[in-house]
This record gives structure tokens, sequence and C-alpha cells, in this order.
């Protein structure tokens, strides 16, 4: 399973809505996710964790073997179902306003991200959207740093704003050997 430390992932603890989470840890038998808030749940619920690799979405459903302590941590267990899952609009979207850095093959172009999910990124840019299919490296910052370090993307969907000028763009993350990694502090802007 491709998840290493600082994956972001999506958690739903007995079908709950899901939160942004990141791996924090883990061994052979078990998975630390890192979440912004404590979901209620005790060891035994079931848990799904979701992920995207290459723009295909992939959940594990599992059972949590170690509730939250002291941390916001949660244990859940390596073992289970994983399957694979096609359908991109069930993917939790969650608000988030920060800077975006789209790094094209012959230029870099800024905006300010509008969402993000396991899947990938809503991004508003000043001018032209990049053709559908354009491949790039995508960083989120806010003013105190980077929130998502530099990513692989590919441009999904684009569409004219209200606004002269701003183009709405929809980029998949598009790494096909891992998962976007993220930072702490962005899970704390989500919650």
């Amino acid at each position: 399973m491709p998840l290493g430390v600082g994956s972001l992932v999506s958690l739903s603890i007995n079908i709950c809505e899901p939160l942004p989470a990141l791996i924090a840890g883990g061994d052979g038998r078990s998975l630390v996710l890192e979440t912004a808030s404590r979901p209620g749940c005790k060891v035994g619920d079931r848990a799904v964790v979701g992920w995207s690799i290459g723009g295909e979405l992939y959940e594990l459903r599992t059972r949590v073997v170690r509730d939250f302590g002291m941390a916001a941590e949660l244990t859940v267990a390596r073992q289970g179902i994983i399957t694979r899952t096609g359908d991109r609009r069930g993917v939790v979207r969650f608000v988030l306003v920060a800077g975006g850095s789209l790094l094209l093959e012959d230029r870099e172009v800024l905006g300010f991200t509008h969402d993000l999910s396991i899947h990938g990124v809503g991004l508003l840019l000043e001018g032209d959207a990049p053709a559908l299919g354009t491949h790039g490296g995508l960083e989120v910052s806010d003013a105190l740093g980077v929130l998502l370090p530099r990513a692989n993307v590919r441009v999904m969907h684009t569409s004219e704003t209200t606004q002269p000028g701003l183009s709405r763009v929809g980029l998949a993350f598009d790494d096909p050997d891992r998962v976007a990694g993220a930072t702490g502090r962005l899970l704390a802007l989500l919650a």
C-alpha cells in the first residue's frame, strides 16, 4: 500500500462524513492517522481510508484498533478490503483558500485555491486556462509557508467565471507512484 508518512487521505468512521487526514506513521499491521478534529470512535468501529494515485481513487475498509489519545491521532488496521472506485463525484471537497503556484512546461501560473480533495485541487487563475490534459506541478501555500508540497497534477476541467480574466481549473493529482503529501497546518485550516 503506497501510503507513506505525510500522505493526504480521507477518513470516515462508521459511515460519517469523511475528514481530511494525514498518514502520521504505522507498521506492517497498522496505520496511524492524524486529523484536525476528533471524531467520536472506539476500538472496533468501522473506518474507511481513501486516497488517490494517478487520478485513481482507492479505499481501505478496515477497523479502528486504537482510538484517539492525547494527540489527534487514530490507529486503524492495515488489513482490510481495498477497493478501487471511479466515482470522483462522491469525493468530499474541503474549502481551502490559499495561494496556488502551477508550474507548467513553459511558465508558472499563480492563482488561488477554492477547494481541495484527495483527488485534486480547484484553482482560480488569472488569464487563459491551460488546455485539458496539461501536466504540471502544483504547490499550495499561505502566508506562513507551504501547505501542499509540489505535486504532479493534470488539468481535468476548465470553466470561465463571472469575472473577466479569471478561469476556474480543476486539477487531479497525477503521480502514478505516490499519494499527494500535505502538512499538519493544512489539516488545521480544513478543520
